[in-house]
Parts: structure tokens; sequence; C-alpha cells
């Protein structure tokens, strides 16, 4: 994004704790968060999101799982080139999926949220750095 616009980013987080956290840190960085919900509420909330500059995702809810998520952002004709970032327990099989699956970039949990941020920035701002 160029300007005084903020870079939007989609947040899909399952745990309720987490997903607040995760988008004060956002916002605290200038950064404009639309509430993904859960992966089926993603994937229709896609057609009238607007632009995206990054999709966060921590877990979906039941109906669709992760990789089927990322899978269906690659495929959407408007957003399938926006850089994912997964956050996978720390399983590396988990991380393995996520990566054949289509995402930019995998931070496993528990994370440091200064390492969050560093990613976010890179994925979101890219020229920033």
């Amino acid at each position: 994004m160029s300007g005084d616009t903020p870079s939007r980013i989609l947040l899909v987080a399952k745990e309720t704790t987490l997903k607040g956290l995760l988008e004060r840190l956002l916002v605290a960085r200038g950064f404009s968060v639309v509430d993904g919900g859960t992966g089926v509420d993603t994937v229709s909330l896609l057609g009238g999101a607007g632009p995206i500059d990054l999709v966060i995702c921590e877990r979906t809810g039941p109906g669709l799982d992760e990789v089927a998520l990322f899978e269906e952002i690659r495929r959407h004709p408007d957003h399938g080139r926006v850089p994912i970032l997964a956050l996978p327990p720390a399983d590396p099989e988990c991380t393995v999926r996520a990566l054949e699956a289509g995402v930019s970039d995998c931070l496993a949990k528990p994370f440091h949220p200064a390492e969050f941020v560093a990613r976010v920035e890179r994925l979101a701002r890219p020229t920033a750095a």
C-alpha cells in the first residue's frame, strides 16, 4: 500500500485470546485488521473484502481446515497472490503441509511477539525494509 493508507491484514484465528493479542499488535504497528472469522467465513468474505495485503491464519474453525483455506485463497481471482503467514502449532508436519499448500511463511506457536511483527512487516510492507 502507499502513502497514508494502512496495509490491510485479514486475520483468521480460532483462539480468541490469541486473536485479540495479534490484533492489538497489528493495530499498534499501524495495520488495518479485517476479521476473517473462521475458514468458511474467510472464503465467503474474500469476494467483498477489498484489497488485502496479507492473510494471517492461526487456526480455522469447523468446516474447513487450514490447508483447504490456503488452497482456496490461492485459487481466488483477486487474492491468489496475497502473502499468507501461517501460525501452525510447533509440529514440523503442520509447517510442511502449510508450505506445500502455498503459504508465504510460517511461524510456529509459541512465538515471540517481536518475531511475529517482523515477519508481518516483511510480508505486508515488503518495500518498507
